[in-house]
């Protein structure tokens, strides 16, 4: 439905929360008992996340609050709408500036508990996520928006190379109701120090994708499975655990730049919490369908609508407003056919699209025969494609799932708008093509995923450059 505005594959499909409650939460540590020899003893694995009470978490949670200003003091600790959020955002800011990931050879049965990780001031994906849990839960938030995720991260390159590996990370449920996946390599792994690109190490391809895939979810209170196609998610938990190989190419790098995507090349410069908000509101956007409106996508050839939208909404000065605006904006490129119509510079990128002075270098004509069935249409395909030429165009958007505004549906020219091809058949919101995709295919696909891409980057660094919060 939306421009992927990161590498990230979508997740929102998983209940994160849990499917089923797993009652034996029993693995075996193989830590050396204090005074003993003993190895081997049972441990239950909640116990990670049993610091309810810890006073070396509240300890380091106070310590982040002392140094924040004092409104941010205050605001932290209220119960405001917005405050959770904003608990979230310092915590992981927190991580990010005062620790770092530190690969080891280390197995299941040798994780460290959070104070311990807190005084080494390291640790690897898992030690890493039960820290940030634990802190997480210290600020405030409740257990049940939080979840370590035990599972796995595929890598899809580009050149068709899958690469999987076990992994660990946390999810927060935010005030919007939205999981979020909080990726422990990508907060704590900028401290590393093999950070920086190596021969041996290149930088992952623009076109990469990651995707994450839980096998269990806990917090201190239950272990829950979550249902998966894959037969590892049926596995007991101890056999999984004992399962588990790490990828010894899944760095910090790795892990940052698989989430760098629009904003962050588009927003260079504004600060963290502001660009955590942006993305927050941004995937909020995404995947609440219940309150799909076709001009904040620029869908069903809404074109002159949308841009009156998002003129609107950055004009207020308003953070949020200005996430939904920009995203938008990406929208507009992934959704529309502008990239086929539109101005070339020199170096053959596409020129951002200007609402108040369209510029296109041919008036576009259509051919709605590779689109056929049009869903909801009442006309011919050849009339319907006749009716269009001349326009800038998208597909239409219609889910059985989704709401839609009754001032449009019930408006004049709703019919005419189900005339279009499917939104799935046109756009380019993702690097690699669905299968319903209909309008390019191998290469071309790849190129015009790159042209319309790096043109939203453009077109939201000149936005950025100019809009002022009040």
């Amino acid at each position: 439905m939306c421009m992927r505005t990161s590498h990230v594959r979508p997740f929102q499909r998983w209940q994160w929360a849990g499917n089923e409650i797993v009652h034996n939460t029993i693995i075996p540590a193989s830590r050396t008992v204090p005074g003993t020899k003993r190895k081997f003893y049972p441990i239950d694995i909640r116990e990670y996340l049993s610091t309810e009470d810890n006073a070396v978490v509240r300890q380091t949670v106070k310590d982040i609050i002392v140094g924040l200003p004092a409104a941010s003091q205050v605001w932290f600790s209220s119960s405001l709408a917005g405050s959770f959020d904003f608990r979230a955002d310092t915590v992981v800011e927190y991580v990010g500036n005062n620790l770092s990931y530190q690969p080891t050879g280390r197995d299941f049965d040798e994780w460290m508990f959070p104070d311990e990780t807190l005084a080494l001031k390291a640790g690897d994906c898992e030690d890493l996520a039960f820290l940030l849990a634990a802190l997480l839960e210290a600020s405030g938030i409740s257990s049940y928006c939080i979840r370590v995720a035990l599972g796995s991260v595929t890598r899809h390159g580009h050149d068709g190379k899958v690469k999987a590996t076990d992994h660990a990370w946390v999810v927060y449920l935010n005030e919007s109701g939205t999981w979020e996946i909080l990726e422990p390599l990508a907060i704590a792994g900028k401290k590393h120090k093999k950070q920086r690109a190596e021969p041996s190490q290149p930088l992952p391809h623009p076109l990469d994708e990651i995707e994450y895939i839980p096998y269990f979810v806990f917090n201190r209170t239950h272990l829950w499975r979550i249902r998966s196609s894959d037969k590892t998610a049926e596995r007991p938990l101890a056999d999984y655990l004992g399962s588990r190989k790490f990828w010894v190419g899944f760095k910090p790098l790795f892990a940052v730049k698989v989430h760098e995507g629009i904003y962050d090349e588009a927003l260079q410069g504004m600060p963290s919490g502001d660009l955590r908000a942006i993305k927050r509101a941004s995937l909020i956007a995404d995947v609440n369908v219940l309150a799909y409106d076709p001009r904040d996508h620029f869908d069903f050839a809404y074109i002159a609508e949308g841009w009156s939208r998002v003129q609107q909404r950055l004009a207020t000065g308003n953070l949020q407003d200005f996430a939904y605006a920009l995203h938008a904006v990406a929208d507009f490129y992934a959704h529309t056919v502008y990239a086929d119509l539109g101005q070339k510079d020199a170096t053959g990128n596409l020129v951002p699209y200007d609402p108040a002075s369209p510029d296109l270098v041919t008036s576009p004509t259509y051919d709605f025969s590779p689109y056929q069935p049009l869903p909801g249409c009442a006309e011919s395909l050849a009339q319907a494609a006749a009716d269009w030429n001349g326009k800038l165009i998208s597909g239409q958007w219609w889910r059985w799932y989704s709401t839609f505004p009754d001032e449009l549906k019930n408006g004049p020219g709703f019919a005419h708008r189900r005339c279009l091809p499917d939104h799935d058949a046109m756009a380019v919101d993702s690097p690699t093509p669905g299968a319903a995709q209909r309008r390019y295919a191998g290469a071309e696909y790849t190129r015009q995923f790159q042209l319309r891409r790096t043109a939203a980057v453009q077109h939201i660094r000149q936005i950025y450059q100019t809009w002022r919060r009040p």
